[in-house]
């Protein structure tokens, strides 16, 4: 962590690639430090000896009198392994690579990258890069993009950012910057060889000036330390993550692999880290505002406009994203009939103020608003002229803000600016304004459920880690597993199956099948063969001996498959895969042939508790059917949390079981159980 820290705070720098062309990017570098004011030492570096104004320029990294605690590359990729020899000689140890042409341009510049991996074990190097832009902190004045930064342009605040583009980490910026969020510390890192976005969030998460962590990621190195991370701040993690189209176009062979594509196994899991998944930039954006007013305590808002339009539009807005409207005091009411033309304002929320034009009664009504016990913030929608009345509106927007934290109460204040005036209303420092209600109330809504997690969590709930550390059982070999091997490992994890034996024909069949008892189903034992009914691959309740004769005739297989029939139930699918960002992952659902047509399930990163099961269970459509609905008896719930639980710790103790299907588990009347009838493993 230390050393990370001086990947932020360094003494002295060194930029490896200044020279005094116009085009040098190296000195862009070295006008950002000057402007925003960098305190540190800086080392040029460049192909010949030169000066850069009074700073001189090294003809190399063994000419510089000291050890840089940061040294920033940015030469062609041709020359990087030697300079990076001479780094670890000299003893530097913290290095940022902004040169590109790696990966990023085709599978064959690998190697390149392998070379820099080599030198950085070698010496143990930190190294943010290749193919970035480096760190931007605004505390100290480190800024080393290669394109220029001014200071106006990105003003110290309190959100932080981790960010795979360095073009992006600019958009952030300016985007932010508009909209009067001030920035912290931002790192684009690239490739990521070396240090990847755990390693610079777990640095954010500790540091006392970052309040807030927005992410741009293409990929997840992994995912399930990144959910730990998030279980361990109260800092709302804010993530814009791309690459949400399919990987692929096959067809897939397990119903678990055909739901759980790779985007939903990751939108579910952030979910379940608390980790906040937003579409695009300004959607992050109006996140970060969200989180810079005071929490909301309850989902009560008061609703005030100057038109009855906007007053409508607002309460539509206020239920669809899961608030509701908070209930005035007959003494607010009568506060009102004061202020205001007697009969003209109705006494209801919303409150349509159209009728008043004075703007101090306008900051009356809000405070008093604020004071109501059963009102847990306003939200302002304000419409104002040319003319006079910007400066009150100027006004009104700054008391917003001091009314917001004298009392601890958000107010959301929606305003469509004139053009003119779209910069000169987000200058009121310290006050987020937004302009449309719906987007407003979408990011408060995250706000609000981040607020309450947090504070679950810390009443006592115990959170489930995703990192494991244990020991892991011998591995399970490569491939899809027999029928009769899959059985026998779900009743190793104490998953009850159906009472089962394998036959190679009729004779071995009957015998089996008396032992077993009438009725059974005759099943393919082939492990080749998945989707057993599609094939005729599965006879069921054959009730004698003659009519399993027929059977026996009608399929061919190497061996078969006989079960004693399961009395009837509803069906369940319990299914796993291997998820490349985040690893073993649980999926429910409601099962039999139709599951791919409704796709009623839900998914969950293991190691999934009794907890995370029920949550799991509830989050179905066809939840009320277990439950019990309209008079029909329920279902054995804990039997199918107990499944989900065993399921999940079979996942995590072999992590090479790369897809999974129990469909169908049959799933009995409460208190009297369940059964697996087929299931299907397919080993990486």
């Amino acid at each position: 962590m230390n050393s990370m820290k001086s990947m932020f705070f360094p003494d002295t720098v060194a930029i490896i690639g200044v020279s005094n062309s116009p085009a040098n990017n190296g000195k862009i570098i070295v006008e950002n430090m000057d402007r925003f004011g960098f305190k540190g030492t800086l080392y040029l570096v460049g192909g010949r000896r030169d000066f850069l104004g009074a700073r001189p320029i090294y003809s190399g990294i063994r000419e510089i009198p000291v050890v840089p605690d940061l040294t920033v590359i940015l030469i062609p990729a041709r020359g990087l392994r030697e300079t990076l020899e001479e780094c670890g000689e000299k003893g530097i140890r913290q290095v940022v690579i902004e040169t590109g042409g790696f990966s990023e341009f085709g599978e064959e510049r690998k190697g390149l990258e392998e070379e820099i991996l080599k030198v950085a074990h070698k010496w143990g190097m930190q190294i943010i890069g290749p193919n970035c832009v480096g760190i931007v902190n605004v505390e100290n004045g480190l800024i080393l993009p290669f394109y220029p930064l001014y200071p106006h342009e990105a003003e110290k605040g309190p959100v932080s950012v981790v960010s795979q583009s360095g073009g992006l980490v600019h958009d952030i910026i300016i985007l932010s910057n508009t909209e009067n969020v001030g920035v912290n510390k931002l790192v684009s890192i690239g490739n990521k060889l070396v240090c990847d976005e755990n390693d610079i969030l777990e640095y954010l998460i500790s540091d006392p000036t970052t309040d807030m962590i927005g992410l741009y990621l293409e990929n997840i190195r992994d995912g399930r330390r990144l959910m730990d991370l998030a279980a361990s701040t109260a800092k709302p993690l804010i993530l814009l993550k791309s690459n949400r189209s399919p990987g692929s176009t096959h067809i897939a062979k397990f119903h678990t692999s055909a739901l759980a594509g790779d985007d939903r196994v990751g939108d579910e899991a952030l979910k379940q880290a608390g980790i906040i998944r937003v579409g695009n930039l300004p959607e992050m954006v109006n996140c970060f505002k969200a989180f810079t007013l005071p929490p909301l305590k309850g989902r009560r808002l008061a609703v005030m406009a100057r038109s009855g339009g906007h007053a409508v539009l607002a309460a539509d807005s206020v239920y669809l994203h899961g608030f509701t409207l908070a209930s005035f005091s007959d003494e607010f009411f009568g506060m009102l009939s004061e202020k205001t033309r007697a009969g003209v304002i109705r006494r209801t929320n919303p409150l349509d103020l159209g009728d008043v034009f004075d703007f101090n009664v306008y900051m009356e009504i809000t405070e008093k608003a604020l004071k109501e016990e059963g009102v847990d913030g306003v939200l302002l929608l304000h419409s104002y002229a040319l003319g006079g009345d910007l400066e009150p509106t100027l006004n009104y927007i700054a008391s917003c803000g001091s009314l917001t934290r004298k009392y601890g109460k958000p107010i959301i204040f929606c305003t469509v600016p004139h053009r003119e005036h779209l910069l000169t209303l987000r200058e009121v420092k310290e006050f987020p304004i937004f302009n449309q209600v719906d987007d407003a109330l979408a990011a408060v809504w995250k706000a609000y459920l981040h607020h309450r997690s947090i504070e679950e969590a810390s009443s006592g709930r115990d959170r489930v880690r995703y990192k494991e550390g244990r020991a892991l059982p011998p591995r399970l070999p490569e491939g899809v597993m027999a029928p009769a091997e899959v059985f026998e490992l779900l009743k190793n994890f104490d998953l009850q199956v159906v009472d089962y034996k394998v036959a190679d024909g009729l004779e071995s069949g009957i015998k089996a099948a008396r032992e077993l008892g009438y009725p059974v189903a005759l099943k393919t034992a082939s492990p080749n063969i998945l989707h057993k009914t599609e094939k005729g691959g599965v006879l069921l309740n054959l009730v004698d001996e003659p009519a399993l004769s027929l059977a026996f005739g009608s399929m061919e297989a190497d061996s078969y498959l006989l079960q004693k029939m399961a009395p009837t139930g509803l069906e369940i699918i319990i299914g796993g895969k291997y998820d490349s960002e985040f690893g073993p992952v649980v999926l429910c659902g409601m099962g039999g042939i139709f599951v791919e047509v409704y796709k009623d399930v839900s998914l969950r990163v293991a190691p999934v508790d009794e907890k995370g099961a029920r949550e799991m269970i509830e989050s179905l459509k066809g939840a009320p059917i277990l439950t019990g609905f309209r008079g029909r008896p329920g279902y054995d719930l804990e039997y199918l949390v107990t499944a989900l639980v065993r399921v999940s710790t079979l996942l995590v103790s072999h992590p090479e079981i790369g897809a999974l299907d129990i469909n169908p588990l049959i799933l009995f009347e409460e208190g009297k159980g369940g059964v697996i009838v087929d299931g299907k493993i397919e080993v990486r």
